[in-house]
């Protein structure tokens, strides 16, 4: 096992809406996205201007049938964990908004073309 000194890792559910906090969410559910994964997290990482490693292959211990993996984020700046979750929660949410918006337009395209054929 590798040390990870200035490392904090972080887990999808620590910012999943749709979890309790028995379940596992580490923030208030008015920060938190649904159905947050490595990959949203990732990229709200790089927003937030964050270096990470993510780990796919790991399973969360609350939840230990699903497969969720976990983010490893560095911290020079010594920040306390809570602080860094609600950094990244802020970009979580843009990061969800942002393809919510992207799978709309995508919709609304679609839709465009098959009115325009059926006429």
């Amino acid at each position: 096992m590798r040390k990870n000194d200035g490392m904090v890792i972080v887990w999808p559910a620590y910012l999943d809406s749709k979890l309790t906090r028995t379940q596992g969410r580490r923030v208030s559910t008015n920060l938190a996205a649904p159905d947050v994964t490595i990959d949203i997290l990732q990229k709200a990482a790089e927003m937030a201007g964050l270096e990470a490693e993510a780990t796919t292959d790991k399973k969360y211990p609350r939840d230990w049938q699903g497969n969720s993996g976990y983010l490893l984020v560095a911290n020079p700046d010594g920040h306390k964990k809570k602080r860094l979750l609600l950094m990244l929660a802020k970009s979580v949410r843009r990061v969800v908004a942002r393809q919510e918006s992207e799978r709309q337009a995508a919709a609304k395209k679609k839709g465009k073309k098959r009115k325009g054929g059926r006429k």
